[in-house]
């Protein structure tokens, strides 16, 4: 039985964050799309075909809870706790050398910032300040560039944060996009990018950090017909126009769909086990909308949008806004900024 294919098309994008990356850094860049629709994949095979120049920093905030400073403290730094206490230089020189040699897929190399267990107690400590997070951050960016190589921050899936800037206020929100301009637009030391599939706080963000002539968008889109039938022959899917009627070009859905055929359905059973069960999940959804766990959105205007969604792709004004935006936050609808 055949494996899942490693990586499939997106050579378009490919080209795209390649530019990006071999460029100046000047601005962030939120790379967003559908959920399951291969972000993750992307950037980790964008690294692996680039130079060991290039030192990636990669942050997944998935599955995490950050609701205060302590958590995003602990989510972005990889403490390195056997590590002798070291002037940033000299940390960062050693901790270069000792990683790079050992080779591996590029976005495994760091999965969070390095820093030595008694730096991080010196800056940090009890008080953990975000002034000295941003000050220890751009120290190590500074040390890298030194060296002769490229620091990237990758910070996927970044949402989670909500909790925080919901919490916080937009003073950290502002500070934290305000230091990743700094980074970028002005000092053009580290590339900063967001992946994300929440659109709502990318608009969010970009309204409230004012981020305007200061960040970009890069769209990493469900794949059209074209390009998903040649991912139905890598995955050895038969019918390929009835695997389109049902599942398009999600590539979450076509792994789904491999594994169930692995297990012994056939083709069609495995779509149509699929099929019922999105349409399970819609039915409690709109049940549990009924029942007024949504709070205060009316059953009748989630169906009427979902109606309007019927025939394809719409304006974002056909659908009121506190609709729009409560579909878009439970993964019914994408909304493209």
């Amino acid at each position: 039985m055949m494996e899942v294919p490693q990586f499939v098309n997106r050579e378009k994008e490919k080209r795209e964050l390649k530019a990006v990356l071999t460029g100046r850094p000047n601005f962030i860049y939120f790379v967003y799309g559908p959920i399951n629709c291969g972000k993750t994949t992307l950037l980790i095979k964008v690294f692996e075909e680039l130079s060991e120049e290039y030192v990636p920093f990669y942050i997944n905030f998935r599955w995490r809870q950050v609701s205060s400073m302590e958590d995003l403290i602990e989510v972005l730094f990889e403490v390195k706790y056997d590590e002798e206490k070291k002037a940033v230089k000299e940390f960062i020189k050693n901790v270069l050398k000792e990683t790079l040699k050992t080779g591996g897929k590029a976005l495994e190399k760091f999965k969070g910032i390095p820093i030595s267990e008694g730096l991080f107690d010196i800056l940090f400590g009890k008080a953990k300040k975000v002034e000295n997070v941003f000050r220890y951050l751009e120290s190590v960016f500074e040390e890298i560039k030194n060296e002769g190589y490229q620091p990237v921050l990758v910070l996927d899936e970044m949402q989670t944060v909500k909790e925080l800037i919901n919490a916080s206020g937009k003073p950290i929100l502002a500070g934290l996009f305000n230091f990743f301009i700094g980074m970028t637009k002005e000092k053009h030391l580290c590339h900063v990018l967001c992946a994300t599939s929440d659109c709502n706080f990318i608009e969010n963000v970009y309204r409230n950090a004012r981020l305007e002539g200061r960040a970009e968008y890069l769209l990493v889109d469900d794949l059209g017909k074209e390009d998903a039938f040649k991912v139905y022959s890598a995955f050895g899917f038969k019918n390929k126009e009835l695997v389109w009627d049902y599942i398009g070009g999600k590539l979450g859905d076509m792994v789904k769909l491999f594994e169930r055929k692995k297990r012994g359905y056939e083709e069609k059973e495995a779509l149509e086990r699929m099929f019922r069960d999105q349409v399970s999940k819609l039915r409690d959804f709109l049940e549990a909308v009924s029942e007024g766990e949504a709070g205060d959105i009316e059953i009748k205007e989630v169906k009427e949008a979902l109606q309007k969604v019927k025939e394809g792709k719409i304006r974002c004004e056909e659908i009121s806004r506190k609709v729009r935006l409560f579909l878009i936050q439970e993964n019914i609808l994408f909304y493209n900024p």
